[in-house]
């Protein structure tokens, strides 16, 4: 089996790239991740990495420039039709290509019909899913509609319908394809591996305050309404809410009264935010929609008892009741439930901060992702089946 595969950044890609490489069936690795970076030179892909990061590190300027959201999202449109084009000739020359969505439909039609087997890795729901779920949660809250790349929309949902099998990292995002019509047993579930986030060395602190944490951009995307919603309805003497990470433009909170104790603490990274997880009572993610949401990951790795609604991936994360609760988007109701029963019962929450830190023990980091990731990819391209929609 010989694989070309695409993708536009490092992210979780180099590891599934790097798994590749072990079991001998790379053939290429073309990427994005810019020649520039500083936490990536590829010298260990050696001729088998094929850099496409020209329209790339032009968008990532437009990003740290502060350019118009219209002409970064044009910009990364580009970038990914260039990755395309770049994937072409060695996909011609493999067994199977796999690539990031967005970034294959040329490839995928000039190599399929001979006999090439293609994946399109969607590492979020749907992207009609995904475009209903915000829609409709811009309207619930009367703010700015978020603004979709239509050309990018429609080249995703083509690649879709043109593709022999789908890679996703949560059940959450293949119930969102089979929801649509696609057959179950064409797409294949590999949540992302992670590394145990680095605690800080002193101690979890005694101050008596029940301390919930976020940590995410501020955006609608997030649900955050949802999650100060629920934390103004626990009935605590101490309390905080500590919420963590860069605000966007639409966040969704703009004509929101925050309730007392709500601090917004902006960007964190290293050892400030092993500080901020280690002061934590209990982790808290209510996102509308994402794939899979390796804060959880970071979170139960530091012992903390996790509440997410099920459109974060967190089924695949841990398991409802015993790490953790699991709960519906948009509602504060059950979310505060959940937030009351942790104040209220300190042998609960102890219960759930040893069975994340046994989790975080037992999951095998990114071992056990490769080896699954392998293995699909495996009976990807043996299986004669034809994939596709149903």
């Amino acid at each position: 089996m010989r694989i070309t595969y695409t993708s536009p950044n490092r992210s979780h890609h180099v590891p599934f790239a790097r798994a590749m490489l072990k079991a001998g069936c790379l053939h290429k690795f073309v990427t994005g991740i810019s020649r520039f970076s500083p936490r990536f030179d590829g010298t260990e892909f050696g001729t088998k990495l094929r850099r496409a990061d020209q329209l790339q590190n032009v968008y990532l300027a437009s990003l740290m420039k502060g350019a118009p959201k219209a002409v970064s999202d044009e910009l990364g449109y580009w970038s990914k039709i260039w990755l395309d084009r770049c994937s072409a000739k060695p996909s011609s020359e493999s067994d199977l290509f796999l690539f990031y969505s967005g970034a294959g439909l040329g490839t995928v039609k000039r190599v399929k019909p001979r006999g090439v087997r293609c994946v399109v890795e969607a590492v979020n729901s749907h992207v009609l899913t995904q475009e209903s779920l915000l829609l409709e949660e811009s309207k619930r809250l009367n703010a700015p509609p978020p603004r979709f790349h239509q050309r990018e929309l429609r080249r995703r949902v083509e690649e879709y319908e043109n593709v022999d099998a789908i890679l996703c990292p949560s059940h959450f995002v293949k119930k969102s394809f089979v929801a649509r019509g696609f057959a179950p047993e064409s797409i294949y579930v590999v949540p992302y591996g992670f590394s145990p986030f680095a605690r800080a060395e002193e101690p979890r602190p005694k101050d008596d305050v029940f301390r919930v944490l976020y940590v995410g951009s501020i955006d609608i995307r997030k649900g955050l309404r949802y999650l100060i919603q629920a934390y103004g309805r626990l009935r605590v003497a101490k309390k905080e809410l500590v919420l963590v990470g860069p605000r966007s433009e639409n966040s969704g909170l703009d004509d929101m009264s925050m309730p007392d104790g709500v601090i917004f603490h902006g960007v964190a990274r290293g050892e400030e935010l092993a500080r901020m997880y280690q002061s934590a009572t209990v982790f808290v993610q209510p996102s509308i929609e994402e794939g899979l949401s390796l804060v959880l990951a970071e979170a139960l790795s530091c012992g903390l008892p996790v509440i997410a609604t099920e459109n974060t991936g967190a089924g695949d994360l841990f398991a409802d009741g015993m790490e953790g609760f699991i709960v519906p988007i948009r509602d504060e109701k059950i979310m505060a439930e959940k937030l009351q029963l942790l104040a209220d019962d300190p042998g609960l929450r102890q219960k759930m901060s040893l069975q994340a830190n046994r989790w975080a023990g037992e999951m095998g980091g990114w071992q056990r992702c490769e080896e699954k990731l392998l293995a699909c990819l495996r009976q990807i391209s043996d299986d004669e089946r034809s994939g596709g929609k149903s």
